[in-house]
């Protein structure tokens, strides 16, 4: 079986999820104008879900200026994160596949966890490439073990 070839992917602040975050807190302020619009009197609790509202904006922004940046890199055996915290092995777990983009958890034993999102727009030469690299089956001990039958 032959490994996918060696790709290196750019991984930056994802223009997707920010505008999620933006169509999420406009929904939401849609609604609580509708109930400010429908309510007899403001209260308190008016106040509280604004205050609540704002902060979870704040949060959102904060999340996403705070975004991994760096390089996605498969050698042909293992993953490479380089980010700012310098380069280490990592194991990716997809969660979410959109054809143009992808949502990656990277685990490593040497980092914390990271969320990042790849998009096709970063590098779309090499979108192709770092697909087949990420969906390649890898080979495991396993693997390797079923092969051998016993006498």
């Amino acid at each position: 079986m032959h490994s996918a070839p060696a790709v290196s992917y750019p991984v930056g602040r994802s223009s997707f999820y920010g505008a999620l975050l933006v169509g999420i807190h406009v929904i939401g302020a849609s609604v609580l104008v509708a109930w400010v619009v429908t309510s007899d009197a403001l209260g308190l609790g008016h106040a509280l879900v604004w205050l609540l509202w704002l902060t979870s904006v704040v949060v959102a922004l904060l999340s996403w200026l705070r975004s991994p940046t760096g390089t996605l890199t498969w050698d042909g055996q293992h993953w490479i994160w380089s980010g700012g915290d310098g380069s280490h092995p990592v194991t990716l777990l997809v969660t979410l596949d959109i054809q143009n983009l992808m949502l990656m958890h990277l685990h490593s034993s040497e980092a914390p966890k990271l969320w990042v999102w790849l998009e096709r727009r970063s590098a779309p030469t090499r979108w192709r490439a770092c697909r087949r690299a990420v969906f390649a089956r890898q080979p495991t001990d396993q693997a390797r073990d079923a092969d051998w039958v016993a006498p």
